[in-house]
């Protein structure tokens, strides 16, 4: 009965769609929910504040990842390792229920640039064009998949918006950077540990799951757009390089792109001084 009420829930007609209804509705939704936040919470530059509202933001992921790895289980049978959560959007969970309770510090600051940065990107990838998340035909992880990939684009807007980052990239990029380098080593030695250990053996992995964290396994396929195609022409070496450079390239767009704010901003203030020193 439990079960039935976890994994029955089947979307009815036809599923959603890129820039369909459902997708642009959570759209509106994400934008909306930002702009409250940056007009209200994150404009005050309060450390506490942000540290509830990245907070609670990583206790609904968490949450909504129980129920996902509940669903997964139950709607298979066993556990099913392909959803383990440690892909690159599964961690802003874990950064964004963690840093908040960490001292302020180098390690804290650079956390939050992780998710302002890293996550933000990620989340942007996903809402511009979900594409693969519009597989399932369940309601609850489509439902799931929106909450989640809009929470860390409205987290990253949010960060910038209160601790004003745009301003250096050197010191705002590169610790992000820090952080996604050891998540990303974290990842390639669960994939190397897991095949060797488990995945690789048919006596063990009876049910030929795979364990492809962050899609960078040497020994399977790459999910990603363009990476993909990348991974399947060039020595493993490359493909991870490529990877890591694809990733650095698109934090520093977002950084150009909030830099570019900036500078219009402080144009505009410059301009109404002036306007108000002439008028004097």
């Amino acid at each position: 009965m439990m079960e039935n009420l976890i994994t029955d829930w089947k979307w009815p007609g036809e599923r959603p769609t890129s820039f369909g209804w459902y997708h642009l509705m959570w759209l509106a939704i994400m934008i909306v929910v930002t702009i409250v936040l940056c007009m209200t919470l994150a404009k005050k530059h309060n450390k506490k504040k942000d540290d509830i509202v990245i907070f609670s933001f990583g206790f609904m992921l968490v949450a909504l990842e129980i129920y996902k790895q509940i669903f997964y289980t139950l709607d298979a049978g066993y556990y099913q390792w392909h959803a383990f959560p440690f892909q690159f959007c599964s961690v802003p969970m874990f950064v964004a229920f963690i840093a908040p309770l960490l001292k302020d510090g180098k390690v804290k600051d650079a956390m939050y640039k992780f998710l302002a940065y890293f996550g933000l990107l990620a989340g942007l990838a996903v809402m511009t064009y979900p594409g693969n998340c519009f597989a399932t035909s369940y309601v609850t992880i489509l439902i799931h998949t929106m909450i989640w990939h809009s929470s860390m684009v409205i987290m990253g807007i949010y960060l910038h918006v209160s601790k004003q980052y745009g301003k250096n990239i050197l010191k705002e990029v590169i610790p992000g950077f820090i952080v996604f380098s050891v998540i990303l080593l974290i990842a390639f030695s669960a994939n190397m540990i897991g095949y060797h250990a488990w995945f690789k053996n048919p006596d063990l992995n009876v049910f030929g799951q795979q364990l492809n964290l962050f899609y960078i396994s040497p020994y399977y396929s790459c999910s990603l757009p363009i990476l993909s195609n990348i991974k399947e022409h060039v020595p493993y070496v490359v493909f991870l390089g490529s990877y890591l450079l694809a990733f650095f390239l698109g934090v520093t767009i977002i950084f150009g792109i909030f830099k570019g704010i900036r500078m219009i901003k402080l144009a505009s203030l410059n301009m109404k001084r002036k306007s108000i020193k002439t008028a004097a």
